[in-house]
């Protein structure tokens, strides 16, 4: 990632179905559904994903939230948004 989150190759959109567990690294790619946003995901420097931004789907959860990823996998846990890192 470049300085302040700010992703150093771009960010792509898709109105695909799903998102990739890998990408072009330091990148973010944006999904929309019907012309709104719905998740957002951020890749490192290997194009793995490390983070996922929810803005909807099913469920009682709060809204935004994130999803850290680890070996592969993406957690469980609905995470505050980290603007700060992840913009």
């Amino acid at each position: 990632m470049g300085s302040g989150g700010v992703t150093n190759h771009g960010t792509n959109n898709t109105e695909e179905r799903s998102l990739k567990k890998t990408g072009k690294p330091n990148s973010k790619v944006q999904r929309y559904r019907y012309g709104k946003l719905v998740q957002e995901r951020w890749y490192d420097n290997n194009g793995n994903a490390i983070r996922n931004r929810d803005y909807s789907h099913s469920g009682p959860y709060p809204f935004p939230h994130d999803h850290i990823w680890e070996d592969g996998e993406r957690g469980t846990e609905h995470l505050s948004p980290d603007y700060e890192n992840f913009n």
